[in-house]
């Protein structure tokens, strides 16, 4: 029974270290949101395809254009009326 506890242990810390890890924000994403805040935009979530990561170029048509059941939840940055995010700065 003491096993059973140790290695459920061990399970649950491996798993929150592993969750840890996955939401940790890449150096890469904190300088885009950076850039979005800088440059007049506002990080929000939204979705978009699942072959967009976060901070997708908004500009481009198609990044966030995908059905529901091919889309999945990334941080955009919602630029002020007029602009669009190109993967550096509102423009």
């Amino acid at each position: 029974m003491k096993k059973v506890f140790i290695a459920a242990l061990l399970f649950v810390a491996i798993a929150f270290t592993v969750a840890n890890i996955k939401n940790t924000p890449t150096s890469e994403a904190s300088g885009k949101e950076q850039a979005c805040i800088n440059s007049g935009g506002a990080v929000r979530m939204s979705a978009c395809c699942k072959s967009a990561g976060n901070f997708p170029n908004i500009c481009l048509v198609g990044a966030c254009g995908c059905a529901p059941q091919h889309s999945h939840e990334v941080e955009i940055c919602e630029c002020p009326e007029g602009k669009c995010f190109d993967g550096t700065a509102c423009v």
